[in-house]
């Protein structure tokens, strides 16, 4: 973007806080369970810790860490650390204080914004100055730092080009990179998710997923922020604390990967009227069947689904599947966001025919720089300007893409190739089915098998050969799964984000099946 240089940077988030303070002072910004703050007491929050850090040293592209669970002050600390243009470092605290320490060093952070217990359980180790934005008395204690300091902050020269995110991988498949993401990129996901899902400054989304996880950060959190609507954040999720949160605050729009979705759709039939409010329904990160959708549906008659594909590296959303669009590609991923192409290719790279599978490359604004100091691992995931996102799919005549599995979880049985998406899509379907993953674990015979773990719906029955049978009605023999697992929702490892996490899945079954 190029910007008059008399002009701050439209792109940075800090821009838009200050605007919106001087645009809607009195507008809540964000609520949490025991309080709320205006967009002019963000600012003026922001402001006071942005100084403090100014005082300890911090500025222009220092690394800032941010260790705790999601609150207001979070998102104070995120903010202050941008009005610095500084770099935020959002951590996963459900972290091993090894791996913590291992990302603060590969970040180069300078700094740590954390709580108290954190400091003590998790950052013993890290030799670093930090700040507590919890409660905590002491001259670095956000209760000092707002007291004592400044709430005007000198003019910053901020860029569209400055850094404002290092964003930690999951690391399943060795040591988490640093997914680099510049104002401009964090700006264009924002643009795209309030334009492609009907955002609008009167909203209010509901955070039930971590702050440090890009979905709630920059998809939910970022652009609600910049169109001047309201947040209002959960610390840890349930459903029946999420559902009461909705109605308490009128809650209109809110994002829950399908797991999730589904206890809501449990927990709400008690009291449906909760979720009266909610306008919007935005789900992703595993699949939604049409039984789901229909439930949704009948809990919040004329509520609009989402039904959405990203990932950190594409800054954040790629594709969304619109509920006018459901009827015309069920099976889909959606179409493109604004500013996104997809494409997908074939093991040598030549562009796949339509409907012919192969791995999605995506391209747009809100992509990636690379991983932070990690060029090897940068260009491996890069193409003439493509990102390769891992993923296999197809793109149908009319523009649509679906998702077929992650190159990493396709089972291949018998020489042939089968997507653990198609399975889990075709299980999904049964009635007696509320949770479903596909692995493949080592097999004599087959080199691997197709195995799969069901968690089965309240008050239902899974009878095993019932179930296979039943796949094989709509899927090739060979894909239908060798093996059912029928297994309790609590023993399913699920992340904080609502996916079930396969490594361990294929652990636990690989145990009970005797193969550990």
């Amino acid at each position: 973007m190029s910007l008059n240089r008399n002009m701050p940077a439209a792109a940075s988030v800090a821009v838009h806080i200050e605007r919106n303070a001087h645009k809607f002072p009195t507008r809540t910004a964000l609520i949490e369970e025991n309080g709320r703050l205006t967009y002019a007491e963000l600012d003026a929050h922001a402001n006071r810790l942005a100084n403090y850090l100014l005082a300890q040293g911090l500025g222009v592209g220092d690394k800032i860490a941010l260790l705790a669970k999601s609150s207001i002050n979070w998102v104070v600390a995120y903010v202050a650390t941008l009005k610095i243009r500084a770099v935020c470092v959002p951590l996963n605290y459900r972290l091993t204080p090894e791996d913590l320490a291992n990302s603060i060093a590969d970040a180069k952070c300078r700094f740590v914004l954390t709580t108290a217990s954190y400091r003590t359980s998790h950052l013993a180790g890290v030799n670093l100055p930090q700040a507590l934005i919890d409660d905590s008395a002491g001259a670095n204690g956000l209760r000092a730092i707002l007291r004592d300091s400044p709430a005007a902050l000198a003019p910053q020269a901020y860029s569209d080009d400055d850094l404002q995110l290092i964003m930690f991988t999951g690391g399943t498949t060795g040591r988490s990179k640093g997914v680099m993401l510049r104002n401009s990129q964090v700006f264009c996901n924002s643009v795209h998710e309030a334009l492609d899902t009907e955002m609008n400054e009167r909203d209010n989304t509901i955070l039930a997923t971590p702050l440090h996880h890009a979905a709630a950060l920059n998809c939910w959190l970022l652009p609600h922020l910049y169109l001047g609507a309201c947040a209002t954040i959960m610390a840890e999720y349930s459903a029946e604390k999420m559902l009461d949160m909705i109605a308490a605050h009128k809650a209109t729009n809110g994002f829950a990967p399908p797991s999730v979705a589904r206890d809501m759709c449990i927990a709400a039939q008690r009291a449906p009227e909760r979720l009266a409010s909610f306008k919007r329904w935005y789900v992703g990160g595993a699949i939604l069947s049409g039984a789901d959708r229909d439930r949704m549906h009948a809990l919040v008659p004329g509520v609009k689904i989402f039904y959405q594909y990203g990932l950190t590296e594409a800054g954040v959303i790629v594709t969304v599947l619109k509920e006018e669009d459901y009827d015309k590609a069920p099976d889909s991923i959606g179409r493109p966001f604004v500013n996104f192409e997809v494409k997908v290719v074939r093991d040598d790279m030549s562009d796949a025919d339509v409907g012919e599978s192969g791995e999605i490359l995506v391209r747009g604004p809100s992509v990636m720089d690379g991983y932070f100091e990690r060029p090897d691992a940068t260009d491996a995931v890069f193409h003439q300007g493509w990102l390769r996102t891992g993923d296999m799919g197809a793109l149908d005549a009319n523009g649509y893409v679906y998702f077929h599995d992650r190159l990493k979880d396709m089972v291949k049985t018998g020489g042939l190739n089968v997507y653990s998406q198609e399975v889990e899509r075709a299980l999904q379907k049964h009635p007696s089915v509320r949770e479903v993953a596909v692995i493949g674990l080592p097999s004599d015979k087959w080199g691997e098998e197709v195995v799969a773990a069901v968690v089965a719906r309240d008050g239902q029955t899974v009878v095993v050969d019932e179930l296979i049978a039943f796949a094989k009605q709509s899927l090739a023999s060979y894909k239908a799964p060798k093996r059912v697992l029928v297994i309790e929702y609590a023993e399913l490892p699920i992340n904080y984000s609502g996916k079930i996490i396969k490594r361990e899945l294929r652990t636990l079954l690989a145990a009970k099946l005797g193969q550990s």
